[in-house]
């Protein structure tokens, strides 16, 4: 142990220092885009199925092959990659 960080007025048996001394970052959302948000939503699809996938909606399955025709899946990714939430298989 040639070398050991010094730690400043420590405030618990940790040595952590008190909150008031955190720094504050603000930080950029990551960049999200909704061509791979959709790439995730329809490969998961496929993994599952569309029958099952219609069945736990309530909807027929030509529905949901009218749905991936319509873009329906597209337009479902671009609102949460502008929402800023991510997919995730």
């Amino acid at each position: 142990m040639a070398y050991q960080a010094k730690r400043h007025q420590p405030n618990n048996h940790r040595g952590y220092l008190p909150m008031e001394n955190a720094i504050a970052r603000k930080l950029d959302p990551p960049e999200i885009n909704p061509i791979e948000i959709e790439s995730v939503l329809l490969n998961r699809l496929a993994s599952v199925g569309q029958k099952s996938y219609a069945e736990h909606m309530g909807i027929s399955e030509s529905t949901v092959s009218r749905r991936k025709a319509e873009g329906y899946f597209c337009n479902m990714a671009k609102e949460l990659a502008f929402l800023g939430i991510q997919a995730a298989p």
